[in-house]
């Protein structure tokens, strides 16, 4: 039953796309994707199986997509305003200056070849995101790159050595992010920026930091929190592709956010939480 309700959603996501020739049909389809969103919402609540939680998740992460392209093909117009930039996006520019004021480095993206490119361009003081200059710790431009170059996506997440991510910026994470190329013996990872949002975290290494956190560009991700408001812990951030044995040794869970609702959960193993709720 849960799985012919999931093929219906995705026959409809195909629909909607087929027939967004104009604005009319694309309110239509708009209409039509948050239908299916809320049918997804409720299969998710009567599933029974990790498995068709998992399945559905995924659902609801493509439906997501699917209304923000067709909100950006209105181009303003009718009742849906259009999606403002992304935080950051974009080539990000490297700078061998505080500031962001002058000795430009280089650019970089998710594609680009960070030992190649940077291989002869000394040290990196600063960062250039999305018009934004962040002073991060000074590191070589090779390993600003890598650690950078993540920012190209729309939803990264930052990572600082600063409870309150004002100041030292040290990694920029999104979903494509490669986690072992950061550093993995230090705790130097204090805070997330996700969004406008700053959590402060468990000390932690960057590298270990990006594994847990890196899911948070997937709209489908589940937030794990050690509270049960969700107003402070967060411990991980997860979704289809987190191997949850991975999260072992973590504070149990005490609550998830789905969806951008709090859910005061009964307290058990993050390891437990992360299978019976991505």
């Amino acid at each position: 039953m849960t799985s012919r309700l999931a093929l219906s959603l995705l026959l409809s996501l195909s629909c909607s796309f087929s027939q967004a020739a104009d604005d009319s049909r694309v309110r239509r389809s708009l209409e039509e994707v948050t239908a299916a969103q809320d049918q997804a919402r409720t299969l998710l609540n009567i599933a029974t199986t990790s498995d068709q939680k998992e399945r559905i998740r995924y659902i609801q992460g493509r439906l997501t997509s699917a209304k923000q392209l067709l909100e950006e093909s209105l181009g303003g117009g009718g009742s849906y305003p259009p999606i403002p930039p992304p935080s950051y996006g974009g080539n990000i520019e490297i700078y061998q200056s505080d500031s962001c004021s002058s000795s430009l480095v280089g650019t970089a993206n998710v594609n680009t070849n960070c030992s190649s490119k940077f291989s002869s361009a000394g040290q990196a003081w600063g960062v250039r995101i999305n018009g934004e200059c962040i002073n991060i710790t000074d590191t070589s431009a090779v390993k600003a790159c890598e650690a950078f170059k993540s920012a190209s996506d729309g939803l990264a997440t930052l990572i600082y050595a600063s409870d309150s991510c004002s100041s030292n910026a040290i990694a920029a994470i999104s979903s494509n992010s490669t986690c072992d190329s950061l550093e993995k013996n230090s705790s130097n990872a204090w805070g997330v920026k996700i969004g406008e949002t700053c959590h402060n975290i468990q000390d932690t290494s960057p590298a270990k930091a990006c594994s847990l956190y890196k899911a948070a560009s997937n709209p489908a991700a589940i937030e794990i929190y050690a509270s049960d408001s969700c107003l402070s812990s967060l411990t991980a951030i997860v979704d289809y592709n987190t191997r949850c044995e991975s999260l072992r040794g973590l504070p149990q869970a005490w609550a998830i956010k789905v969806n951008g609702q709090c859910q005061n959960i009964s307290d058990m193993d993050i390891v437990t939480a992360c299978e019976r709720y991505r």
